[in-house]
């Protein structure tokens, strides 16, 4: 299976055929690494102790150490598929930990509550929860924004985003960040508190990214290396929970 995940690419730089190959062999490639899932879960629960789940973790890159790296479309060995939006495919209780970052926010807000209440489920008592999402309410503070953070992050944002020129830049932003992107729901700390507490979750805290009292919750987050630390730390909201 290996050999055929490791293709050399070059064939798909062929002119008129490049193109419909590339397409078709990262179908090929999903459709590999969904069948070889069970498989990749049953491996890494006998192998990992404590086992954490990384939900959302992209289809490209390595995924977190130690983790049980999903995602909807993997496109990488040994990632797992799995789909957020339905049961997870687990036994109740058998994780410490589950991670995810900015990725509930793809999901429409029922979806989100299955997402938080498939995890209270396969959380072991005492497990941790971490969400990583962009905050509405310094989304909304974008508007006819005044302060300095705000300013550069509209400056920045319209130009990462090649947003369309010659309209207010608040406008444009604050639209781009509801909108594009596949974003489907955005919520504040207020909201995403009272759907951790709704699924069963307590010691709701917020936290900066990357930072946490839990070792092995710190130093997650990565969308700093998409974006930069400046924008990440404005626009991404961190909540943890626990289990009782």
């Amino acid at each position: 299976m290996k050999p055929l995940l490791r293709l050399g690419s070059g064939i798909f730089r062929a002119p008129l055929v490049g193109a419909p190959l590339h397409r078709a062999w990262f179908s090929l490639r999903r459709l590999v690494l969904a069948a070889a899932t069970p498989a990749n879960i049953a491996r890494y629960l006998r192998t990992h102790s404590p086992a954490k789940l990384q939900l959302g973790s992209g289809p490209g890159g390595g995924g977190l150490p130690g983790w049980l790296n999903t995602d909807l479309l993997p496109e990488r060995w040994p990632k797992a598929r799995l789909d957020a939006t339905k049961r997870f495919p687990f036994s109740d209780g058998v994780f410490s930990c589950v991670f995810s970052e900015h990725m509930i926010e793809h999901i429409p807000l029922a979806a989100g509550r299955h997402l938080l209440a498939e995890s209270f489920r396969v959380l072991a008592p005492g497990g941790l929860i971490r969400i990583a999402t962009p905050d509405l309410a310094n989304v909304l503070k974008l508007y006819a924004a005044t302060g300095d953070t705000e300013r550069r992050y509209l400056a920045w944002s319209a130009q990462h985003n090649r947003l369309a020129p010659g309209l207010p830049a608040d406008v444009i932003v604050i639209n781009s960040l509801f909108h594009d992107h596949g974003h489907q729901f955005l919520y504040d700390e207020a909201a995403l508190t009272a759907l951790f507490a709704e699924a069963g979750f307590t010691h709701i805290r917020r936290h900066a990214p990357g930072e946490s009292d839990v070792p092995d919750l710190r130093a997650l987050e990565q969308h700093h290396l998409v974006i930069g630390h400046e924008a990440n730390n404005f626009e991404t909201l961190v909540l943890q929970a626990k289990k009782p």
